[in-house]
């Protein structure tokens, strides 16, 4: 078992067990106290707390290595049988951890293989399919994660223009290749959200525009509380507005490029509403699309 394993073991093993030390202390300290008023019976009570601190201690002792074996199996066969609803989600959250990481390690070393390359025509061109297999990967394991959207939500006041550009910049290897202008302005304002969820929301909305958009370029910028993606692309269709949030709706422009997963925008929608944001987009056909994120501050939906 690594090192982040065991941190987790114990982590959520003195959770788990929080009411029962909190007992233990409770106890033993006024046994302990009542030791040093009663001065007649002073030796009676220390032996009395020594030797019911060796059982206790013995008792935790033996109930932790359960809990360590079990989880050890858990994490090596699937099996075992969890205690408590936090060792649960904790079993659950490991397992979803090494299933990712085995997802994961093979494109890593295949990227990793691809830099070695000497044809920088056959290195520019597997490095893109790299890229676009990635974003595909994630975006399942990110739709995976919905379920536990609130295990581990963090709100920090967060600059908007710096998290647009690291998101634009993921992406500058498209914007060159196929020429795009990009405009960001009016984007210097602090929002209240959690980073990694609201850069998801970012990158499917500038991702879809970049698949859609083969001349002009993207324009990014804040007005009134919201936040607007402005493309040249294709645009979508009047009946295809509609349903472009419904999960694995992928429209004409997805039949026609064979580049939709009809994952993305499903997925960018369940995060804004989780977030207290609203999403929605103005398009039309030739002419391009407006995907509309709402800023201003609004109560979490907890579930």
């Amino acid at each position: 078992m690594d090192t982040r394993n065991k941190f987790f073991f114990i982590k959520y093993y003195i959770y788990s067990r929080r009411y029962f030390f909190l007992q233990f202390l409770l106890f033993f300290g006024l046994l302990l106290f009542f030791s040093f008023i009663f001065e007649d019976s002073r030796v009676v009570l220390q032996y009395i707390f020594i030797l019911l601190l060796v059982l206790g201690i013995l008792t935790l002792s033996i109930d932790s290595l359960i809990a360590y074996k079990n989880y050890h199996n858990q994490l090596l066969y699937g099996q075992g049988q969890t205690q408590t609803a936090v060792e649960a989600l904790l079993f659950e959250k490991v397992q979803r951890m090494e299933a990712e990481k085995k997802i994961k390690t093979p494109i890593a070393a295949g990227s990793l293989l691809v830099q070695d390359l000497t044809d920088p025509d056959a290195k520019k061109q597997l490095g893109q399919e790299f890229f676009k297999i990635e974003s595909y990967v994630n975006l399942v394991l990110q739709y995976l994660r919905l379920e536990s959207f609130h295990d581990d939500l963090v709100l920090k006041k967060e600059n908007l223009e710096d998290l647009v550009k690291e998101v634009v910049k993921k992406y500058a290897l498209f914007f060159i290749q196929k020429g795009l202008t990009l405009n960001l302005h009016d984007l210097d304002r602090t929002i209240v959200t959690d980073k990694k969820w609201f850069m998801i929301i970012l990158e499917q909305v500038l991702s879809n525009s970049l698949k859609y958009t083969k001349e002009g370029g993207i324009e990014i910028f804040c007005q009134d509380d919201v936040l607007y993606l402005k493309d040249t692309g294709l645009g979508i269709k009047d009946s295809d507005i509609m349903r472009v949030f419904e999960r694995g709706f992928s429209g004409y422009n997805g039949r026609l490029t064979h580049q939709s997963s009809g994952l993305g925008l499903y997925l960018s929608k369940k995060i804004s509403d989780q977030l207290g944001n609203s999403l929605s987009l103005d398009s039309q056909v030739g002419q391009g699309t407006i995907v509309k994120i709402g800023l201003a501050e609004k109560r979490l939906a907890i579930d």
